[in-house]
């Protein structure tokens, strides 16, 4: 006998008393026409809600913070998503990433752009305020799709010289700093503020063929060496540099420093640099702008304090200003040269806070600084897990010590501390964070349970927006230091500062 009973839908819950309970054929028999129009209506009615919740249900929940990736490289995803959080939630424009491998065949980028801009619905949840960043790898080539609410604050010729910008920075060591900045100037701009908002371009001294070692384009899986950069940097045409040579007082060099960058000057050859900070500057490159921006800081912390510490000097700006130190570094020709690399390896400045921190404990102004009052010197970040290098005698060769530390390797390609010496080197004397990483990961590859390998990662991945591979770090030290609450409660606070619910 075949069961009269309807199927029941798995989102609805039967009425209580008659759940499941088989309706006679005699009751049936009995309904009028009235009645059955009303069954078939409810029984439709039934049917249209399942198919309803049960669509909702199978439908994939639009992520809040819209990031798309289809290139190979998810190393800063999670970066990028916390970008476009705080983002929104300091501006209340939605910002939407895509990032693809190519363009779609016979497709423009501004197509492309218009109809995911369509597609996702980018700005609907913030009352039309959306701007979508479309980024091609293959073409090199970046597309910003702005609402109609923003046109006014965010112009055509605004997006324009920021895509134009991306055909150089996005060839640099750090592409991701330049999608976070291209996020953050962009929303600055939507919120009015265009003091503050000033389309990045690129310095003038700077053009993609010298990202790309001169062919003009880049080349897949091709890694830039010390000597490219090197060579890169004796190309350039020739400037007027003369009066921002190294002085052998430590005052007079900071204030051709700071008069260099008051100028604009963002070129790697400036005299008074030692070699290491030119190619910092190389790797990550400044326009004239935001050289000029960096001087308005550094001049709103005047006047400077000076201490001396291992032939080293550091001017120390005022409490209270968004800045971190100058380090100069003293050579055997007596004259002071601004390393630059070294402000951003001993020291650091959270998002969240005006005043400078000191990373480690040996760090060699940490006691002077502690005994002049300086905020945040009460402990270091990372205390004595992890230690900072000898300071070398200056001027020398990057290039030869370079070269010995990769001749110790190929002789004992076993012997880790080799590849972390040569991972110092690389991190302290020219802030090249991504050829740290590389040694770095070999060294704790050959020495899993050294520590200080592990701590000098979670730093390096930090500060190269690798933000997943930073918190892996961090859980594993958490794990491995078990007396250790400080550490397993950084764990746990970056936990749930980039959980997204995803």
């Amino acid at each position: 006998m075949v069961s009269t009973r309807a199927p029941r839908s798995p989102f609805l819950r039967p009425w209580a008393g008659t759940a499941g309970r088989p309706m006679s054929s005699e009751s049936t028999r009995r309904r009028d026409p009235t009645d059955r129009l009303i069954a078939a209506f409810a029984a439709a009615l039934v049917l249209a809600i399942g198919c309803f919740l049960w669509q909702h249900e199978c439908t994939p929940r639009r992520p809040e913070f819209v990031l798309i990736n289809e290139t190979a490289q998810h190393d800063f995803d999670l970066a990028f998503r916390m970008s476009l959080k705080l983002a929104e939630n300091k501006s209340g424009i939605e910002n939407a990433l895509v990032l693809l491998p190519s363009l779609p065949e016979s497709k423009s980028i501004e197509e492309t752009a218009a109809d995911l801009f369509s597609q996702l619905k980018i700005g609907k949840r913030r009352n039309g305020r959306g701007i979508l960043y479309l980024y091609s790898a293959k073409e090199n080539q970046l597309k910003i799709e702005v609402s109609y609410n923003l046109e006014g604050d965010i112009p055509d010729a605004f997006c324009h010289r920021l895509e134009e910008a991306a055909k150089t920075y996005m060839l640099s060591e750090v592409p991701q700093d330049f999608i976070s900045e291209l996020i953050i100037t962009t929303n600055l701009r939507g919120l009015g503020s265009k003091s503050e908002a000033t389309a990045l371009s690129p310095p003038s001294w700077l053009d993609g063929s010298f990202l790309s070692g001169g062919a003009g384009a880049t080349v897949a899986g091709y890694r830039k060496s010390l000597d490219d950069y090197q060579r890169a940097i004796r190309r350039l045409p020739n400037l007027r540099l003369d009066d921002f040579a190294p002085s052998p007082d430590a005052n007079e060099s900071v204030r051709r420093y700071l008069a260099s960058l008051a100028a604009g000057i963002g070129d790697p050859r400036l005299p008074l640099l030692t070699e290491g900070s030119r190619i910092f500057r190389a790797l990550v490159p400044r326009n004239e702008a935001q050289q000029e921006r960096v001087f308005e800081f550094f001049h709103s912390a005047e006047p400077y304090r000076q201490i001396f510490a291992q032939g080293l000097c550091l001017a120390v700006p005022q409490q209270g200003k968004s800045n971190l130190p100058i380090v100069l570094r003293r050579g055997t020709d007596d004259l002071w040269y601004v390393d630059e690399p070294k402000s951003w390896t001993y020291f650091h400045r959270y998002e969240d806070s005006v005043d400078f921190f000191v990373k480690y404990d040996d760090n060699p102004f940490l006691p002077e600084l502690r005994s002049l009052g300086v905020s945040n010197m009460q402990r270091a970040i990372y205390g004595d897990h992890v230690h900072t290098p000898p300071v070398t005698a200056y001027p020398y060769s990057l290039a030869e010590a370079v070269k010995e530390w990769e001749e110790r390797i190929r002789e004992a390609p076993n012997d880790a501390t080799n590849y972390a010496a040569l991972g110092d080197l690389y991190l302290f004397e020219m802030n090249w964070i991504t050829r740290a990483i590389e040694l770095f990961e070999k060294a704790a590859a050959r020495a899993p349970n050294e520590l200080s390998y592990r701590w000098r990662l979670m730093d390096l991945y930090l500060n190269d927006s690798r933000a997943d591979k930073s918190m892996a770090e961090l859980k594993f030290l958490s794990e491995h230091l078990p007396n250790d609450p400080q550490t397993r409660d950084w764990y746990r606070s970056y936990a749930h500062l980039y959980d997204f619910g995803t």
